[in-house]
């Protein structure tokens, strides 16, 4: 008779543990479905097959539910966004001399050492070689102070 009362015990915590296991995988479904989908007959869909066909209803569930959350499909949709948006490209021009493309702003070719402008000594900005004035700031420009390159050969 203690035999049956202890196996009566356990089976009565064998079935808690199972109801509880029940419950926890019907919610467990339910937050899935809800990081799947928008759809609130989906989400109820979820949370009823697991609560009438327990572990059936998981098992249709796995099947039927979508392959990727909502989280990813927008970092996919952003990725994308972000593929076919053009690269920003550097205001470029070619060197006079041999014809590169190099950055608007230099005013050396990093190629053929060519110089074709000089910083202003009060404002920095680019001007070419053969200007007097800085038309930036009005300043005057030296000629005779324009350092050399030395030329390769």
């Amino acid at each position: 008779m203690d035999t049956l009362r202890s196996l009566e015990g356990l089976g009565v915590i064998g079935l808690f543990y199972i109801g509880i296991l029940w419950l926890a995988l019907s919610y467990w479904a339910l937050k899935d479905a809800r990081s799947r989908s928008d759809s609130s007959s989906f989400h109820l869909f979820a949370l009823a097959i697991n609560l009438f066909f327990p572990l059936l209803g998981f098992f249709v569930y796995l099947l039927v539910r979508p392959s990727s959350t909502l989280a990813e499909q927008r970092s996919l949709e952003l990725e994308a966004e972000l593929l076919a948006t053009p690269e920003p490209t550097l205001d470029t021009r070619p060197c006079p001399a041999c014809g590169r493309q190099i950055e608007s702003e230099y005013i050396l070719c990093p190629y053929c050492h060519t110089r074709f402008a000089k910083r202003c000594p009060t404002c920095a900005h680019a001007v070419r070689l053969g200007w007097t004035l800085c038309p930036y700031c009005a300043a005057p420009l030296d000629a005779s102070a324009v350092p050399r390159v030395a030329s390769q050969g």
